[in-house]
């Protein structure tokens, strides 16, 4: 089982990196940064269902 997981604030994810990553190593970015594309893409899949559900409401009203 991994140390890193999606369902960790970013400030945990922060501290483990920190905590076993070797100093001359950069990689914290890029745990967060993967942290805030999933966010983010969790957002524009919420906005998608309902832009699909409203066009879906124009499209058969419009039929109708």
């Amino acid at each position: 089982m991994s140390i890193f997981n999606t369902n960790q604030s970013l400030e945990k994810l922060e501290e483990k990196i920190n905590n076993s990553v070797p100093e001359n190593q950069h990689l914290g970015a890029y745990f967060i940064n993967f942290k805030l594309q999933k966010i983010l893409i969790d957002e524009q899949n919420e906005y998608n269902k309902k832009q699909l559900f409203w066009s879906r409401v124009l499209a058969i009203a419009t039929i109708l």
